[in-house]
C-alpha cells in the first residue's frame, strides 16, 4: 500500500499526475501551469503561424486523430467547410464500422 498518497499534493507530487496533459472532448488539453485549459493542437498551430488563429478559421487534424497534435498533421481551414468535412468523416467512419 502506498503510504505516500497525499490528497492535498499538487502537480507532479500528486499520485494521479499524468504529465500536465489531459484528454477532454477527445483532444489533448493542458491541465497544469500557465497554459492550463488550452488545447494542444491550437497552441501548436499558433506556434506554427507565429500568432493567434485568424477569425473564421479552425484547426483540422489531417489524419482525423485528435490525439495527434504534431504540426505536420494540422492544417488551418475555414470554419464552415471544416465542420462539414468533420461531419462527413464521422459519417464515413461510422459506415466503415457497420460493414
Amino acid at each position: 500500500m502506498a503510504s505516500a498518497l497525499r490528497p492535498n499534493a499538487r502537480g507532479e507530487k500528486h499520485h494521479r499526475w499524468k504529465g500536465g496533459v489531459a484528454v477532454q472532448n477527445g483532444y489533448l488539453r493542458i491541465s497544469a501551469g500557465p497554459l492550463r485549459g488550452q488545447y494542444v493542437h491550437i497552441l501548436v498551430m499558433e506556434g506554427k503561424l507565429g500568432g493567434p488563429i485568424p477569425e473564421g478559421k479552425e484547426v483540422h487534424h489531417k489524419d482525423e486523430d485528435k490525439l495527434n497534435p504534431r504540426h505536420e498533421n494540422l492544417e488551418l481551414i475555414d470554419k464552415i467547410p471544416h465542420r462539414s468535412l468533420s461531419a462527413r468523416q464521422r459519417w464515413e467512419n461510422a459506415r466503415r464500422q457497420i460493414k
